[in-house]
């Protein structure tokens, strides 16, 4: 296979993404080393998504995704701390928010 076709079958590909996960992104394909890769990242420059021949397709969060599930997992926390806490109150038969 010539560089010619290797540069085809590269832009198709790139198609094919942009067709999946729309714009903006990001593809890097990587053939040196281990093996073959694809590292696709998202507008923000952070990688959300690498297939390996090995592994297959690896989804990654994006930082405003970690951020966002660690703004919920605190929320749940402080819900579940103040549920606890009202019910050890209520255990302990007074209520000493009143």
């Amino acid at each position: 296979m010539g560089k010619g076709d290797m540069k085809t079958i590269r832009e198709a590909d790139e198609r094919r993404l942009r067709l999946l996960f729309g714009e903006p992104y990001e593809a890097r394909f990587q053939s040196e080393g281990m093996g073959s890769a694809v590292h696709v990242y998202d507008g923000n420059g952070d990688e959300i998504l690498t297939y390996t021949a090995g592994v297959g397709w690896h989804e990654k969060e994006s930082k405003a995704e970690t951020q966002v599930h660690g703004a919920l997992k605190a929320a749940y926390y402080d819900a579940y701390h103040a549920a606890r806490q009202d019910a050890v109150e209520v255990q302990d038969g007074f209520d000493a928010r009143a």
